[in-house]
Order: structure tokens, then sequence, then C-alpha cells
């Protein structure tokens, strides 16, 4: 009993340090654990942050394709639009005959064929 006595007088002074060092870990787990914690909800927070933007920007690109869509485009050469076709007289103009018309031709053709 005296070598129980005596292992616990040596001991005593030893237990307040033992049961400090496992209120700190302890801490300093908690510490730990509330730090993962928040960088896992800033992690979270960020992916959110750009899913919305990459929504916002599917959102615009989409709207500038609807606005390109609604626009016609001008096509060139149709801007400036044809006069119809003016109605010309012909009977004013000086007729030559159909056999005056035949020789002239034969006698170009002569001369286009007797080439020095």
């Amino acid at each position: 009993m005296r070598a129980l006595i005596l292992a616990l007088a040596v001991l005593a002074p030893a237990l307040p340090a033992v049961a400090q060092d496992a209120f700190a870990r302890q801490h300093m787990q908690n510490e730990l654990l509330a730090q993962q914690q928040m960088l896992q909800q800033r992690s979270v927070a960020q992916s959110n942050e750009l899913m919305a933007l990459e929504a916002r920007l599917r959102t615009e690109q989409s709207l500038t394709d609807l606005i390109i869509q609604r626009q016609t485009p001008r096509l060139p050469g149709l801007e400036v639009p044809r006069p119809p076709p003016v109605a010309f007289d012909t009977s004013s103009l000086p007729t030559i005959p159909d056999d005056r018309l035949a020789a002239s031709n034969a006698a170009v053709r002569e001369a286009s064929e007797n080439r020095r």
C-alpha cells in the first residue's frame, strides 16, 4: 500500500500536464477541422460563382445570337431598284431592204476573203 501511495505521490504532479496535453491536442484538432470546413465552404462558394458566371455568359451569347438573327442581311446589288425598260419606237429608224442588206453582206465577205 505504501508503494501505491508513493507512486501516486510521484505521479500526481504529472497528471495536470497530461490533461493539458490532451486538451491542447483536442483544441488543435478542433481548429484543423474548422479550417477544413472553411476551405470547403470557400471552394463551394467559388464553384457556385463560376457556374453563375458561365450561365451569364451563355445567356449573353444567346441574346447576341438572337439579335443577329433578327437583323435582315443587305444583299449587294438589290439596294438600287432597276428602272422599267423604256419602250423604244423603231418606226422612226431608217430601214434597209433585205436584198440590199444581203448584197452588202456578200460584198463584205468577198472583201475579207481577198487578202493579199
